[in-house]
């Protein structure tokens, strides 16, 4: 007699109860880590969550900032079409650098935009009023502020990916892998105890046999 436990045959015998009692405290103090990771992650994803909406309303402030000065510019500089040979000449590319920053032992994307690719406006500053500088920088802030928007959003589907699978984990652990060992367990030691109560039994047959046939020998 035997079960399937772990794709396996476990016979019933005490060295097997042992070893899986064993297992399967193993497994709740395993379970009790990956728990504890689940709950620092979900602290983590609600930090990160109040950094991103904090990030994309500076962000938002910064591009409404950003275009009411470049207004303010080309009414400065008299017109869009005084202004357009400027825009135009200036390369419409920059490079921004990607790292990795850990979180809790899980990476996640860093941006940072290199500020020795932005392009500058192919002319002499004298060409350029103070409120197209104003209006260019404020751009470059914008760029930046963004760029946080979207790191801090990348490392939240990160953290929510593992999140994710932790829980699945966990659901194996509470639902398949801890029932499993209980019932293994659990089955072991009724067959163990039915053989225990067999041999109980056996031995006390054998008792009165054994009373039995003295007290015949006693008669003769």
């Amino acid at each position: 007699m035997s079960l399937m436990f772990g794709g396996q045959r476990v016979l019933p015998t005490k060295i097997n109860l042992i070893r899986l009692r064993r297992e399967l405290q193993t497994m709740k103090r395993i379970r009790k880590v990956i728990e504890e990771k689940r709950d620092v992650i979900l602290l983590y994803v609600r930090q990160l969550a109040v950094e991103y909406k904090k990030a994309y309303e500076e962000a938002a402030r910064k591009l409404m900032d950003a275009y009411q000065s470049f207004f303010r510019a080309l009414v400065s500089s008299g017109g869009l079409e005084n202004v357009r040979p400027l825009i135009e000449a200036i390369p419409p590319e920059l490079s921004i650098a990607q790292g990795v920053r850990i979180l809790f032992a899980i990476k996640a994307p860093s941006f940072t935009l290199m500020k020795e690719t932005i392009p500058s406006a192919p002319v002499t500053a004298t060409r350029l009023t103070p409120d197209l500088l104003e209006a260019r920088n404020r751009l470059v802030e914008v760029l930046e502020s963004f760029l946080k928007v979207v790191e801090t959003e990348a490392a939240i589907r990160r953290l929510l990916q593992e999140l994710k699978d932790t829980q699945r984990l966990l659901n194996a652990l509470d639902y398949s892998i801890i029932p499993g060992y209980e019932q293994s367990i659990k089955y072991i030691k009724l067959v163990l105890d039915d053989r225990m109560r067999e041999e109980v039994i056996r031995l006390k047959t054998m008792k009165r046999r054994l009373a039995r046939m003295r007290g015949a020998e006693g008669l003769a």
